[in-house]
């Protein structure tokens, strides 16, 4: 059984990555962070149902996703359940960027363009495939560890994330 100070590390290592994916899905903030510590409790109650020969991330991510779909349905079935008081609404807020450290402000204000531009582009992708491209890109897994998570093919895993690399390139070829 997984000891809890290496639970704690995975907690550390991980929950960036996880909150980002969340907050993807579920597009509020308040409620993405309430979701990971409503995950890793979850994860810690089950530790005696992880197989220690599987990645930790898969577990985790596998139990994010299904968190986030019950989260979902119950907030189409009932939609004053989810809102809460001051809650910010959206995807994470891009003000929050670090300063630019060239001091170029042309070159922040451009970075900056082009990163609301991506941002649009993964939310126009179904979720599936953006949750495969962030899951591959901004959180390191492996195509194997995504296709666990997500329940789908290593092959069609694969595909979903060329794919929705080349319609993004394809998109913002202009900003070349």
């Amino acid at each position: 059984m997984l000891a809890t100070e290496e639970f704690e590390r995975y907690y550390r290592d991980l929950r960036p990555g996880l909150l980002r994916f969340v907050s993807a899905r579920v597009r509020d903030a308040h409620a993405a962070r309430d979701l990971v510590q409503e995950i890793y409790a979850k994860a810690f109650r089950s530790l005696d149902r992880y197989d220690e020969k599987r990645p930790f991330a898969t577990w985790i991510y596998t139990i994010a996703r299904n968190a986030c779909i019950d989260y979902l349905r119950r907030r189409v079935r009932d939609p004053l359940s989810a809102v809460a008081p001051n809650a910010p609404v959206g995807p994470p807020d891009l003000d929050n960027l670090p300063a630019s450290v060239d001091h170029d402000p042309l070159g922040a204000a451009e970075r900056r363009d082009l990163l609301v531009a991506v941002r649009a582009e993964l939310e126009r992708l179904p979720d599936h495939r953006r949750a495969a491209l962030e899951m591959k890109v901004l959180e390191g897994l492996t195509y194997r560890e995504i296709a666990e998570a997500l329940d789908a093919p290593l092959g069609t895993v694969a595909f979903w994330v060329r794919e929705s690399l080349e319609t993004i390139a394809h998109r913002l070829r202009h900003l070349q």
